[in-house]
């Protein structure tokens, strides 16, 4: 009961305002309805009234990863973490600011610590599964997120991760099911849409997979790995024009993707367009750093054309 919580933590700061316990508990209050601006006050004036009491720092942390302040959620939970080791909240939210920072062996290496005490949280369980998604530890993964889904887990993001670990184990039927339970539970996550589309067309049901494409296109418009997506169900049902169209305004947003250029090289053959099939091959060779063998198999088809 967030809202009477702060009314009642208000009354007592007028009354005495300079107890730190009083302040993070407004701080909590505030924080859990979604208030971070007066949230962040109260917390950082407990911190002035007790520099060591570590629960703001944590909280101060946690609110900068809603934010999408990475660094700065590293920042406070290093120093909730310098008054109190083994402060869980601080640990996660450091965990989780390196995750989403993409220094993947630090959020393992930081969790890995943790596992003799939070092995059986919820949260930690989760989190622990995304970071070896990231890894590419996927059967690990697919484990570790049917342990929390057990041990009460059932959002989304939760569903999401088991949908990767899945579909990068092959266990494409077990992936569909996962997306639609998270895209169940939220369907404005363009992420589970694309994996939803990406396993559709593991399982060869393209009219699915272009939905899927379409309603993650619809969600995140400027994604181009979306873009490839579509062209990519236009090419395998031989719609080689609409799949040219599609790549075409992809390659003229600017900086697309190698693979554009590929594509659409494979698509004007497909038209009998040779000039414009050699252009976009010959520039897919000058974009790509990737596998040689992709490479070598562009160069024949240049020689042939």
């Amino acid at each position: 009961e967030y809202a009477d919580a702060e009314r009642n933590f208000k009354a007592a700061a007028r009354i005495k305002s300079d107890d730190y316990r009083l302040q993070y508990g407004l701080g909590r209050s505030l924080e859990m309805q979604r208030k971070y601006s007066e949230a962040k006050k109260a917390y950082k004036f407990s911190i002035s009234l007790k520099f060591n009491f570590h629960p703001p720092y944590a909280a101060l942390g946690a609110i900068a990863l809603e934010q999408e302040l990475y660094s700065t959620a590293e920042k406070y939970a290093t120093d909730a973490l310098r008054y109190s080791p083994h402060d869980a909240r601080a640990n996660l939210v450091l965990a989780e600011a390196y995750y989403m920072q993409q220094n993947f062996q630090a959020a393992y290496m930081q969790l890995i610590s943790l596992r003799a005490w939070l092995s059986m949280e919820p949260d930690y369980l989760l989190l622990l599964g995304k970071v070896m998604n990231a890894r590419h530890m996927y059967a690990d993964a697919l484990q570790t997120l049917l342990t929390a889904k057990d041990a009460g887990k059932t959002g989304s993001d939760l569903f999401m991760h088991l949908g990767i670990a899945s579909y990068e184990t092959q266990a494409f039927k077990d992936a569909k099911e996962y997306y639609r339970l998270s895209l169940y539970r939220d369907d404005s996550n363009a992420a589970a849409w694309i994996g939803l589309a990406r396993t559709e067309y593991e399982l060869d049901h393209l009219d699915e997979s272009l939905e899927a494409w379409m309603r993650a296109s619809a969600l995140s418009p400027d994604d181009p790995e979306i873009s490839l997506g579509i062209a990519m169900i236009h090419i395998r049902t031989k719609h080689f024009g609409e799949a040219v169209s599609v790549l075409k305004k992809l390659k003229e947003k600017g900086s697309p993707p190698p693979r554009t250029m590929y594509y659409l090289g494979h698509s004007y053959m497909r038209l009998g367009q040779r000039d414009e099939a050699r252009r976009s091959f010959e520039m897919f060779l000058e974009m790509w750093q990737g596998d040689e063998e992709l490479a070598a198999e562009v160069r024949d088809i240049l020689v042939t054309l």
